[in-house]
Order: structure tokens, then sequence, then C-alpha cells
């Protein structure tokens, strides 16, 4: 389950800046609850790609699933020893707002000979456009807990479009 995310995430609301503390200091045995759930939902892959502020995520999904994790530094992916990883990937992002990090990160992985196929996302705000973005890349779009951007500041998305899957 998703309990542990859920009430971190409770507890900052309706406040961002609170949020990005609060995702910042979450303990590596709440994200390996949510990558559980990724884990078990997710295709066959080779690579975990990390974007920053997603390592203990991303780290836990690659344990859980035996998995090369790579972590991106400066919008770099980082060289691996013995030669290059290449083969299916999941991007591991911790907060999706317009999905402009991810995209740029699809493109580099491309180039280096990696197929993206899904992305995983701790926190999505779903009033940004970044799963339409990604979705429209082709990409399948996993989220543990969707916010949405209200005029009184963060709350749970209470409207659950058909397209909007959630793995809790």
């Amino acid at each position: 389950m998703t309990l542990a995310l859920r009430t971190a995430v409770a507890a900052t609301l309706p406040s961002e800046e609170q949020l990005d503390l609060q995702l910042a200091a979450l303990p590596a045995h709440d994200w390996a609850e949510v990558a559980a759930l990724f884990a078990r939902d997710l295709p066959e892959l080779e690579v975990v790609l990390a974007l920053p502020g997603a390592g203990p995520l991303a780290h836990a999904l690659g344990e859980l699933r035996g998995l090369t994790v790579l972590e991106v530094e400066g919008g770099r992916l980082p060289q691996t020893p013995g030669g290059p990883t290449l083969g299916d990937a999941v991007v591991v992002t911790r907060d999706l707002t317009d999905g402009l990090a991810e995209l740029e990160l699809l493109l580099r992985a491309e180039a280096a000979a990696l197929r993206v196929r899904a992305v995983a996302v701790g926190v999505e705000r779903t009033s940004g456009p970044g799963r339409t973005r990604l979705e429209l890349q082709g990409l399948r779009v996993l989220s543990a807990v969707a916010l949405a951007s209200t005029p009184a500041g963060l709350k749970f998305e209470q409207r659950v479009p058909s397209r909007l899957r959630h793995v809790s």
C-alpha cells in the first residue's frame, strides 16, 4: 500500500513547500512500499532511470526487480562500468508536474539506446500537463498519489478520470 506516502503527503497539505520538504525527508522503507506496487505493475525491464530526488524510490524498485539503477545528474545519464546499458527502461520521478524533465530524459535515454516503456511517479500533480505529455509519447504513467491544485492550495485529487490509473 501507499499508506505511509499518503499519510506523509496529507500532513503537508495544502502547502507545496511543505510537500517538497516532506517528500525529500521520506524514509527509504516508505518508498519501498511504493516501489513494491510499481514492481508488480511494470513490464519486464533492464534499467531504472532516476531523476534527481527520486533515488530512494528508484533504488527500492531496482532492488525488488534486480535492475540496474542510473541516477541522472546535471541532465546527463551516468556512464556505466563495463560499457553502455541497453534495453527497456522505466523513468522514476518523485514529483510529476509539467513532464518536461521526464521528456528530456526520454530523449537522452533513446540517444543512449534505451527504450523507455513507462514512468513511475511518487506524487502526480494532476493540474499540470505532465501525464498528457508522457502518454502522447506512448508511455505508461503509474502514479502512487495524485494531487490537484486548488485556489486554497494542494489537495488529494477527487476527480478520477478513467485514464488516470493509480497503483494504490
